[in-house]
């Protein structure tokens, strides 16, 4: 803030009760309360999701697609898993503010999962060759580094900011936990995705800081590459993705990737751990190297 900006307004903030409301999000105690977690209709956001509906939350799954949601609650009710869908399309603040309305009809909000995200970036500059053996240079496209700023970051500030109003007011503590990605410290062609996610990081440090005199924690679960339906789909479908993921697999400490429920559990913790805040924790085979050649 200039010295020419007036302060912000002071609001005063209601009396938060000591008690049961903070101790369901850290430590031992019974867990109360809903948690949210946003792309929960697949992959890693479905994966916490069934991990805190077995850890006993009233679990809200929110998505743009439906379908795939329902699809998503029906296959955790056969496993004996209770998820309540929510649609949201979380780059849309009329969309997000919508969601949270929704919520108040679920238990007090305890916990929210910033996990909806998608990678569009491309190599900065790409040079390709022509039929003719003529140099062609592309640039990455301004609509993809847009659209992936938008998605994973502007969504996590959307959905945190609405989460960190609910349990101000509520009064009642919470956990806020932000995806990120071992990308966030840079990598080949990652643009976008990398600048995204080093904002989401910077943005968990600092709600941390701002957050915790109401009792809400802030944590940001790292992953590197999982080895999960989407990898395998990519994978599958382009030969040549396929063979340069092996070479990147190979050179990780660990020889392999990890799985969406090695970070499902991540989150439970960081959940349940009462002094993690403000921080980033990596879960990623011990760091994924930023470019493999050959």
């Amino acid at each position: 803030m200039s010295a020419s900006e007036p302060p912000d307004p002071v609001v005063p903030a209601p009396e938060a009760p000591a008690g049961p409301g903070r101790a369901g999000t850290g430590g031992p105690g019974p867990v109360t309360g809903t948690a949210l977690v946003t792309g929960g209709s697949s992959g890693l956001g479905l994966a916490t999701a069934r991990a805190l509906a077995a850890a006993g939350w009233h679990t809200v799954v929110a998505a743009r697609d439906g379908e795939r949601l329902e699809r998503a609650v029906a296959g955790a009710a056969g496993d004996g898993l209770d998820l309540f869908p929510e649609r949201v399309d979380v780059t849309d603040e009329e969309s997000v503010a919508g969601l949270f309305e929704r919520l108040a009809q679920h238990p007090p909000l305890r916990v929210c999962v910033n996990n909806a995200g998608r990678n569009l970036s491309h190599r900065l500059v790409s040079v390709r060759t022509d039929g003719q053996g003529r140099r062609e240079l592309v640039a990455h496209p301004t609509d993809r580094w847009e659209r992936t700023l938008r998605l994973c970051l502007t969504g996590t500030f959307l959905v945190g900011r609405a989460a960190a109003l609910s349990m101000v007011a509520d009064g009642g503590g919470g956990v806020v936990v932000n995806i990120s990605s071992a990308t966030s410290s840079g990598a080949y062609a990652q643009s976008a995705y990398a600048a995204a996610k080093a904002g989401v990081e910077s943005l968990t440090r600092t709600w941390g800081v701002e957050l915790g005199e109401h009792g809400i924690r802030v944590v940001a679960v790292v992953p590197g590459v999982m080895d999960g339906p989407a990898l395998r789909r990519r994978s599958a479908a382009d030969p040549r993705h396929a063979r340069y993921m092996s070479r990147l697999r190979e050179q990780t400490p660990l020889g392999r990737w990890c799985t969406q429920e090695d970070v499902a559990a991540a989150v439970v913790f960081a959940v349940r751990n009462s002094s993690m805040t403000a921080t980033a924790w990596e879960v990623h085979g011990g760091g994924v190297p930023r470019r493999v050649h050959g």
